[in-house]
C-alpha cells in the first residue's frame, strides 16, 4: 500500500467504511434482538466431567435432540 495509486486508496476506503457499516448494523439488530435461550437441563445428557476447580466443574454434555456436544460450567451455589 506504500505505492500504491490515490483511486486504489481510496476504494480500499469505501471497502473497509462498508464492511464496517455492515457490522455495526449486525450488531446493533443482535443486541436489540437477543436470542431466547430456551434449553433445560433436562435436554442435556451428561457424559462426562472436564475438570474441577473451587466453585464446582465442567461436564462434557451432548444436547439429546441434535446430538451436538457442548462444555457445561456448574457450579456449587453455597461457594458461590
Amino acid at each position: 500500500m506504500g505505492n500504491a495509486p490515490t483511486a486504489r486508496k481510496g476504494s480500499e476506503m469505501e471497502s473497509v467504511k462498508e464492511f464496517l457499516a455492515k457490522a455495526k448494523e449486525d450488531f446493533l439488530k443482535k443486541w436489540e434482538n437477543p436470542a431466547q435461550n430456551t434449553a433445560c437441563l433436562e435436554q442435556f445428557e451428561r457424559l462426562k466431567t472436564l475438570g474441577t476447580g473451587s466453585f464446582g466443574r465442567v461436564m462434557l454434555v451432548r444436547h439429546r435432540e441434535t446430538g451436538q456436544h457442548y462444555a457445561m460450567k456448574i457450579l456449587n451455589k453455597q461457594k458461590v
